[in-house]
């Protein structure tokens, strides 16, 4: 999760030794055999075919990336983009063929659509989801989106692929698919997330990208910095406890619901009642891939050697989130206070987890503040943007799904 404006932070001297990456890194295996998607001169004009015939095309199957939190996202097509265009890592799903959707996000004081301009036709707001609301609330917009993909389009299956913050909400969305609504619970005339459960609409697999799953200590200091930050800086380091300081003004602003499970307290012991418990089994039968950025070791940038003299003792983070917490797992053994312990309840990870860790930072915001490439930012890092779009291209294959080619 990271702020859409980019305060000033401390610029470091880094110098670490990363594995070049060859000019083959990009290189996607031989994807399955392809048919051409229809594209009308009304889509040129950023109106995109309105027609169940267009999910048949590709198999009724479609990727829906959630970016990341206190970020306004503006929804996107494979047909139509905004005048920025996309992001690094969605284009590249692009090009391999996948028909990629972006789920608008709006936040506490922004539309999707803020500071961008030339954008396709965004979908209701009932379909946006919050960027700094509760995941649950956020995943119940996004089934929404599947469900009006459907309908619009005759998708029924969907891979996909969260940023950030996006990794919890794309969890949320498939609890929200396996867990309709009780009877006699408020809901629209028309909802479309109930449409998306009539349908049969399936998600089968989902990647997460350097995703605070378990939370972390940048947002512990967002949420209280009076308490936390002396400790984040005694136990993780003084650069990365200062950096975690541009926070505040986004929890201040946009944090609302966000924050309550992205603070390590909320994932640091059993607690029946926490977003972890209501997670148990919730992915299961799903194929899970979780990408992590490790760039930083201890204090990204601070002199001071590792406790115990031990690189095993160094937590690894991208400069905002731990990499236990990407990778769902236990804190390290030597856990740094806070959060001090970790507790995962069983079955809220599924058994068979595919993990892959690359020397990244956490976002463009992130190398800014610390003088570093862009390159090294994980949604424009070239390995771990051809191991996402690899993962992607190979489960459709094993699928038999068709790719897309758009004609030019």
């Amino acid at each position: 999760m990271t702020p859409r404006r980019v305060t000033r932070l401390s610029v470091l001297g880094i110098v670490v030794a990363l594995a070049a990456v060859t000019p083959g890194a990009m290189a996607i295996a031989q994807p399955a055999p392809t048919r051409t998607l229809p594209v009308s001169s009304s889509d040129r004009a950023d109106v995109p075919p309105v027609s169940p015939a267009v999910g048949a095309e590709t198999s009724g199957r479609a990727v829906v990336v959630i970016e990341g939190g206190g970020s306004p996202h503006a929804y996107t097509t494979p047909w139509a983009a905004c005048d920025g265009g996309r992001p690094s890592y969605v284009q590249a799903m692009l090009d391999a063929g996948l028909p990629v959707f972006t789920a608008p996000g709006f936040g506490n004081t922004y539309t999707s659509t803020a500071g961008e301009s030339g954008c396709p036709p965004q979908p209701p707001t009932e379909l946006q989801w919050n960027t700094s609301g509760y995941p649950t609330q956020a995943g119940q917009a996004v089934l929404g989106l599947l469900g009006w993909l459907n309908e619009t389009y005759g998708y029924t299956t969907f891979d996909l692929v969260g940023y950030s913050y996006g990794g919890l909400v794309a969890r949320a969305t498939v609890a929200a698919l396996k867990a309709p609504p009780q009877p006699g619970s408020l809901a629209p005339a028309h909802s479309y997330a109930q449409s998306a459960i009539d349908a049969g609409v399936t998600i089968p697999s989902m990647v997460t990208l350097n995703s605070p799953h378990l939370g972390g200590p940048a947002y512990d200091i967002a949420a209280d910095p009076a308490r936390y930050l002396r400790p984040v800086a005694i136990a993780w380091g003084r650069e990365f406890a200062e950096a975690s300081k541009s926070l505040i003004a986004f929890q201040q602003t946009e944090g609302a619901g966000s924050i309550h499970v992205l603070v390590t307290s909320a994932h640091a012991k059993r607690n029946p009642r926490s977003w972890d418990a209501q997670q148990v089994g919730v992915l299961d039968g799903v194929a899970l891939t979780l990408i992590a950025g490790d760039y930083c070791g201890r204090t990204c940038g601070d002199e001071r050697s590792p406790r115990k003299g031990s690189a095993a003792a160094i937590p690894r983070t991208d400069g905002t989130v731990p990499v236990y917490s990407q990778l769902m797992q236990p804190c390290p053994k030597t856990c740094p206070t806070p959060p001090g312990s970790v507790y995962i309840p069983p079955g809220m990870v599924p058994s068979t987890v595919v993990r892959r860790t690359f020397p990244t930072v956490h976002s463009t915001f992130v190398t800014k503040g610390l003088g570093l490439p862009q390159s090294l930012s994980v949604s424009r890092n070239p390995a771990a943007i051809a191991f996402l779009v690899r993962t992607v291209v190979e489960a459709w294959r094993s699928a038999g799904a068709q790719l897309m080619v758009q004609q030019p």
